[in-house]
């Protein structure tokens, strides 16, 4: 597992590993990533569109949890260090406001 990582975790439901690779607790901090055409028009800066595979997916920042580990088996299906400057921004807003 891997900070900035994108795993499935059910069928339909793609999550993004937002923990730092130097703490493993037996848990993992995750938010989810919600197809963008499902949903109402993202927030600004706290919700961070992000493309795998060609299709649009909104970052639930606010809605980060911490789930366990295992949850995270397999092999990563994106990465999304590319937009780390994006992803930071929105955990600004989360814990900072700002």
């Amino acid at each position: 597992m891997a900070q900035f990582q994108v795993y499935r975790i059910s069928r339909d439901r793609l999550v993004l590993d937002l923990q730092t690779n130097l703490v493993e607790t037996g848990s993992r901090v995750v938010a989810p990533l919600l197809p963008q055409s499902e949903g109402p028009r993202p927030i600004t800066r706290l919700e961070p569109v992000l493309e795998i595979d060609g299709t649009s997916y909104v970052l639930h920042t606010a809605e980060m949890a911490a789930i366990p580990s295992q949850l995270l088996r397999g092999k990563a299906i994106a990465d999304m260090t590319g937009f780390e400057y994006e992803i930071r921004n929105a955990l600004d807003m989360v814990f900072s406001g700002f």
